[in-house]
């Protein structure tokens, strides 16, 4: 009886020790996992992490591919834009007016034959004095074709002084450049406002002294600086009356004149030839052209054998002096 007992209590100790030891098991095993769910949680938070982090870098690069892809179609650059440049309207016919005065006689037939085939109508006058000049200028100037034509040329070649013209005359008053001009401005020769008006002017230079403004001949009215601080400025959307001018000058020195066979002015052959073989490009590339040409042969002649340029233009659109 007594083993009996004895052996009932050391199940029930035993069974005591087990049920002890379940709960210590179990709390372990527990804690084993939240270890092992808590490390888990930490390596997907930190892969999580990184993932948006590459996820907000990549979007960074593409918000600034955006953004640059954005700028260069605002600036262009890069980007084959096709935007059209305006040109002066070349397509009557003829193109217009093309008055030669050469009171020299060397250039006048190759002049002829380039403006001709450029699709002008040429006028052109041999060894005027220098009132017959005005004259020929003032009835240009008031021709009623202007009105249909797109453009106006004018060469003068002559003797001269330093700002202005002689035609045959032997004198040392002469007609000023300046005059030339303004008689074929806006507010002068309203039939050509706005369309191109072209100057190009041989001038051998008798004497480069300063001018006294009494030696030269006045027309029409008082000293072009007076008018000019006189006139009237124009309104918005108008035209200037100076606009659309192209004033090319070329002085020499007149003994090229003096040799026994005096040659054709370089400077007015090299024009002839620009104009003849490359039409279709603009006028002032093409007088760039002609400057390089000019100051090549300066470099390998004498003072005296030399010729100088000067270009002022008030041009606004590009100009090709060609209808073809």
């Amino acid at each position: 009886m007594k083993s009996n007992f004895s052996l009932l209590a050391r199940i029930a100790s035993e069974e005591d020790c087990h049920l002890k030891a379940e709960p210590i098991r179990w709390l372990a095993v527990c804690g084993i996992c939240t270890l092992q769910r808590t490390c888990h949680l930490r390596r997907e938070r930190l892969q999580n992490g990184r993932s948006k982090e590459q996820r907000l870098n990549v979007g960074q690069l593409d918000l600034q591919r955006e953004s640059a892809k954005a700028s260069i179609q605002e600036s262009g650059a890069f980007l084959p834009r096709h935007i059209p440049e305006e040109r002066y309207r070349m397509q009557s016919k003829p193109l217009g007016i093309c008055l030669i005065i050469d009171c020299i006689g060397n250039d006048t037939e190759f002049l002829r034959n380039t403006f001709t085939s450029l699709g002008y109508e040429v006028q052109y006058f041999l060894y005027l004095r220098m009132d017959s000049i005005i004259q020929i200028l003032r009835q240009v100037a008031c021709m009623p074709q202007h009105e249909d034509y797109d453009s106006f040329v004018c060469v003068l070649v002559s003797r001269g002084g330093s700002h202005s013209v002689f035609g045959v005359d032997q004198t040392h008053s002469g007609f000023p450049l300046d005059q030339v001009r303004r008689m074929f401005m806006g507010d002068a020769c309203p039939s050509l406002l706005g369309k191109p008006k072209l100057f190009f002017i041989q001038n051998y230079v008798v004497s480069e002294d300063p001018l006294d403004n009494g030696s030269l001949l006045e027309v029409d009215g008082p000293a072009i600086s007076n008018v000019e601080s006189k006139a009237k400025q124009p309104g918005p959307g108008t035209i200037h009356r100076e606009a659309d001018f192209l004033w090319s000058l070329c002085k020499a020195d007149v003994s090229l004149l003096e040799r026994p066979s005096s040659p054709p002015s370089l400077y007015l052959q090299c024009l002839s030839q620009k104009l003849g073989k490359e039409r279709r490009r603009p006028l002032l590339e093409l007088h760039i052209e002609l400057n390089g040409s000019v100051y090549d042969w300066n470099s390998r002649v004498s003072a005296k054998e030399r010729y100088y340029v000067w270009l002022q233009h008030t041009l606004r659109k590009k100009l090709v002096l060609s209808c073809k």
